[in-house]
């Protein structure tokens, strides 16, 4: 399975896509490692793995789903805005949406990315 995953990684970062503004966690690689390692912040470093994985997962059926009217579109965080803003965003949108508590976790955090940040798109 890591196998796989590793090879869809691969697969993502070797499209060439077009260069977006967008917020990019300040959290360096060397402090991940830490988190990783200690006991105290494992789950947080489960977290942001589960959240990495579902990103490229989510990025894949986004991909494959372009010129389907139907799918929904990604969503553009703009560069300026703190995590503290995205999880406000996120909580109120699953307040406003409860029927969406029992999907999972990454298709409902899509959704409302996508409802909270939609992207610019210029014709």
């Amino acid at each position: 399975m890591k196998r796989l995953a590793l090879i869809a990684l691969a697969g993502v970062l070797a499209v060439p896509t077009v260069a977006h503004a967008q917020r990019l966690a300040p959290m360096k690689a060397g402090a991940l490692g830490k988190m990783c390692s200690s006991s105290a912040s494992r789950t947080t470093c489960d977290a942001y793995l589960s959240g990495l994985t579902d990103g490229v997962t989510l990025a894949q059926i986004n991909a494959h789903n372009t010129g389907d009217a139907s799918a929904p579109t990604s969503f553009c965080v703009p560069a300026s805005e703190d995590i503290a803003a995205i999880r406000t965003k996120v909580l109120t949108w699953l307040k406003a949406h409860s029927d969406s508590l029992g999907k999972p976790v990454g298709e409902s955090v899509f959704t409302a990315l996508h409802d909270s940040y939609p992207c610019d798109v210029k014709k």
